[in-house]
């Protein structure tokens, strides 16, 4: 369909052509008739004058109407000319910078385009970046998965609190790296298996050295534009500190209510066991030299005075404990408990070995109860290797956490799996004359003084315990047992 506008030209150009057409004919025919007049007509003057007269006037009446059609058609291509636009192109030929206003409009769009993919370009790669960055910093530990369960992604946070780099983790089925965590795994498949989020469950696993840890974890799954599951997001949170205060300070009621009953049952203990040791002693003196019943009278003797011992370490352990702290480098501390062993002579085939960081700070500490947990804690180590082996001591000064660490380490036997987690439980002993109260009474003591102690296996031979004391002491007073109120 044509344009009104292009009807003009149109017209013009079936115009021009026609009156070209129409002078051309006239021509010829003036020609031919001349010829003819010739052919048919005498040779005469008078005859030859008439013809020429006669292609005069035909020539003469084109030539007029030739220059009145072109008078007429220059007329018609002015109108034609003013209704063109710059840049139009016409069937006629009337081109106005057509294509090179057509190549320039393509370019200037190309252009524009080219900026539009720029900055789409430039805003994706500023998004994926924001993004990346705070994956990066967010202190949680962020773990995604595919739908076949593959890791595709582990932020640095993740890799500290699990203490595995993201090169073993990235591309390998969680299935893999939580093996020794059926909880976790668990976990995980429901979220996928169900369509289902987990909020905030608590859950312990085992880290590749073997240690225990909380966690606090989330899942929530990930879609696609189109609400099709593609994978989902692990949050975690490290809470083993958390849980560690937790059971400290359920510790410390458990000791109270504890130290209240082994008080009383210490105090009456006592009681009944002087009258009857009065009465065994007094029959020792009545019995006559080398009576047989001597020595049966001699082991009630001795047995009374072990169930002393024991009812003295039972009050020590049940009484208020209040720390008084004294300005105390720990170094010195362990150096000087050391000393003490080396001087008695009794354990000439153990290797000591101290490792000590440098201009170790002074805190403030009750040196009396910590000299006591110390000392408990390397005779338990000698007793464990037997008067053989090596026995080290390391102190270090944690500046970031404002806390020092004491490690104390055997080359014993060490301590059955099973009976880890109950060494600091009062009466619990794996020694034949233990009493059990020892290491209740150092954990008693560590606490008493804001700070926690553990114990573990050494992966060689033998066993760590590590203790950690806050910078800052406060005064710590565990409630006195009622029946010392009355």
């Amino acid at each position: 369909m044509i344009s009104d506008k292009k009807k003009p030209q149109g017209r013009l150009f079936t115009f021009t052509s026609f009156g070209t057409f129409l002078f051309l004919i006239l021509a010829l025919l003036s020609v031919l008739f001349l010829k003819i007049s010739i052919v048919l007509t005498p040779a005469s003057e008078e005859t030859t004058a008439d013809v020429i007269l006669l292609l005069v006037k035909v020539f003469s009446v084109a030539g007029i109407g030739l220059f009145t059609f072109s008078r007429f058609q220059k007329s018609l291509l002015n109108r034609v000319a003013s209704e063109v636009q710059p840049g139009e192109h016409r069937p006629d030929g009337f081109v106005i910078n057509t294509f090179e206003g057509l190549i320039q409009e393509l370019k200037a769009k190309e252009e524009a385009l080219e900026i539009l993919k720029k900055a789409a370009e430039d805003r994706a790669v500023d998004i994926e970046s924001y993004n990346e960055n705070i994956l990066q910093s967010v202190p949680s530990g962020v773990l995604t998965f595919n739908c076949e369960k593959i890791i595709t992604t582990f932020n640095p946070a993740a890799e500290a609190i699990l203490d595995l780099p993201s090169d073993q983790a990235l591309e390998k089925p969680y299935e893999t790296i939580f093996e020794n965590n059926p909880k976790m795994v668990h976990l995980l498949d429901k979220t996928l298996e169900r369509a289902q989020d987990i909020l905030r469950q608590d859950c312990m696993i085992e880290q590749t050295q073997g240690k225990k840890m909380w966690l606090g974890l989330s899942t929530s799954l990930l879609r696609d534009r189109h609400e099709k599951i593609i994978g989902a997001t692990l949050v975690f949170t490290d809470l083993t500190e958390k849980k560690m205060l937790e059971e400290q300070v359920e510790l410390k009621k458990r000791l109270v209510m504890m130290g209240e009953m082994s008080a009383w049952v210490a105090h009456e203990f006592r009681s009944y066991m002087g009258t009857i040791l009065g009465f065994a002693r007094l029959l020792e003196k009545k019995l006559d030299e080398g009576d047989e019943r001597q020595p049966m009278v001699a082991s009630i003797t001795d047995e009374l005075l072990s169930m002393e011992h024991l009812i003295t370490e039972l009050l020590s352990y049940s009484k208020t404990t209040v720390i008084a702290p004294t300005p105390t480098v720990l170094t010195d501390l362990l150096e000087r408990i050391k000393d003490q062993f080396d001087a008695g002579g009794l354990y000439p085939e153990i290797d000591w070995n101290l490792s000590f960081e440098d201009d170790f700070p002074e805190i403030k500490l009750d040196q009396v109860l910590l000299r006591q947990s110390f000392t408990n804690l390397i005779q338990n180590a000698l007793d464990a290797m037997e008067g053989q082996g090596c026995l080290t001591i390391k102190a270090f000064f944690r500046h970031a956490a404002r806390r020092v660490q004491i490690e104390i380490s055997d080359t014993g036997q060490g301590i059955l799996a099973e009976d880890l987690h109950k060494v600091f439980l009062p009466f619990f002993t794996t020694k034949t004359k233990g009493t059990g109260l020892g290491l209740a009474l150092v954990h008693k003591i560590i606490l008493a003084h804001n700070g926690h102690i553990t114990v573990e296996n050494k992966q060689n031979k033998g066993t760590l315990f590590t203790i950690i004391l806050p910078i800052k002491q406060s005064q710590t007073i565990l409630k006195e047992p009622e029946w010392k109120q009355f």
